[in-house]
């Protein structure tokens, strides 16, 4: 039995066209060591699962608002009632983009994924849930691309991969400049390992984006 479930990709600098994000940064998140399920992993998503007969909208709101505090989404959601009530251009929560399936041993999930336009007035308004996030900070889109790609590779390196790996030319497509310093140290993001439902979810963000 699937259940169903979000995504949420939460970006800054957001210009509402989707062949851009490689200029935007992403919200990544380090999960507390205390998590049952893949502790102090990373991951480029805000997740979680609809209760029974909550709009996936709704879903990607509230969890936004309740793991990372960015509250102004779940405000916009009340308020309008409905998508028709809000101007497609103003909306800081987008519609669903795309649905993938999502089978692992830990996850028979059906994931909407949408994103969340992270205003700078609303930078400041970042509270980690305490039991949920360790850390988090926005990244650069290419930085958060190349180390997704290196976490996948370990774990097809340990037979641990539960997905197909990407196709050839995606490999070969260049990232641009990997250069760039994130907490501190180049050295940092090439160690980050996400969790691997996330990077399956991630693929299907990629193949997505390509074909829009």
């Amino acid at each position: 039995l699937l259940h169903r479930g979000i995504g949420v990709v939460v970006l800054s600098d957001h210009d509402h066209d989707h062949q851009q994000h490689q200029a935007e940064n992403v919200y990544v998140h380090r999960r507390t060591d205390t998590k049952r399920i893949f502790p102090s992993l990373y991951d480029m998503f805000v997740g979680g699962v609809s209760s029974a007969f909550e709009d996936s909208k709704l879903t990607a709101a509230r969890e936004v608002a309740e793991e990372i505090g960015l509250s102004k989404g779940l405000q916009q959601q009340l308020e309008g009632g409905n998508d028709d009530a809000i101007d497609e251009k103003t909306q800081i929560l987008s519609n669903g983009l795309f649905k993938c399936v999502i089978c692992t041993s830990y996850n028979r999930c059906v994931v909407t994924v949408f994103t969340y336009d992270c205003m700078e007035n609303e930078k400041d308004s970042i509270k980690w849930q305490e039991e949920e996030v360790a850390w988090g900070g926005f990244v650069p889109y290419d930085v958060v691309e190349k180390s997704a790609r290196l976490s996948i590779d370990r774990l097809k390196e340990g037979g641990k991969w539960p997905g197909t790996g990407m196709d050839e030319e995606e490999e070969s497509e260049e990232v641009g400049d990997h250069n760039k310093l994130v907490e501190g140290s180049e050295e940092v993001w090439k160690k980050w390992d996400y969790v691997p439902d996330g990077l399956l979810v991630w693929e299907a963000w990629l193949r997505w984006k390509k074909s829009v």
